[in-house]
């Protein structure tokens, strides 16, 4: 299998509403360090332990040493069931004091240091910045057309499912109004139980962010599509959807 379908295989399928993405990126490689050097910003994974949890910032022990990290703004928030955009004030209510894997940009001006935290797993919990997907993005996929994406539901949350082809694991969002073939207008709420963990599922999309291997080993999502078409065909019971 090429690459290129390996990725779209891989996909974690996010709908623009719920995550605005409007990113031209080029392709590029794949580094095998975990830290990312941007300007005068660097980037790094580290295994912390949190020990206060703040309005606007996290403090964690690194090496022995306390780091606060700014955790202001919006935030992609994925647990076991449901996934959705928040705000850190709702987002830091999701994790607790103790470990956790955290990504850290830290930006060097003036002779300062300030260190911002843009991604965490912490259990089942994950917490992505949309700028993480920008920096750790290794290519853009991109059809006018519709690219196909095939896998087994591994897991169903509330609103979304997990995905699974070959090892690796994707997430589609797919909450609310449907058209479903033959019945006509419904919610996902009322058509999730035709959707059942083994299933084989096919999806559609017209845009695919492949992610970095960084990325992939900390929260175990290869790509990010966009530009959902919306429809979903489940290929074990015969149920298609379309997006209302």
């Amino acid at each position: 299998m090429s690459r290129q379908v390996a990725a779209i295989s891989l996909a974690f399928i996010m709908l623009l509403t719920l995550m605005p993405l409007t990113l031209t990126i080029q392709a590029q490689s794949t580094s095998e360090s975990a830290k990312t050097s941007v300007k005068n910003m660097s980037i790094r994974t580290a295994e912390v332990t949190i020990t206060s949890i703040g309005n606007s910032t996290i403090v964690v022990i690194e090496n022995g040493e306390a780091i606060e990290l700014s955790a202001r703004g919006f935030w992609c928030m994925i647990t076991s069931d449901f996934v959705n955009r928040t705000v850190w004030a709702k987002a830091k209510d999701y994790i607790s004091e103790g470990d956790a894997t955290v990504v850290i940009a830290s930006i060097s001006r003036g002779g300062e240091t300030r260190n911002l935290m843009l991604g965490l797993k912490q259990g089942d919990v994950i917490l992505i910045k949309p700028i993480l997907l920008k920096l750790w993005a290794e290519r853009h996929v991109h059809t006018n057309r519709y690219l196909s994406v095939k896998g087994q539901i591994a897991y169903k949350g509330g609103n979304y499912l997990l995905i699974e082809r070959n090892g690796l694991k994707a997430l589609a969002v797919v909450g609310g109004k449907w058209v479903k073939a033959g019945a006509g207008n419904v919610t996902w709420e009322e058509v999730a139980d035709e959707f059942k963990v083994g299933d084989t599922v096919r999806l559609f999309c017209h845009n695919i962010l492949v992610m970095r291997q960084e990325f992939a080993e900390i929260f175990g999502i290869n790509a990010f599509i966009w530009g959902y078409s919306g429809a979903i065909i489940n290929l074990t019971s015969g149920t298609a959807l379309s997006k209302a």
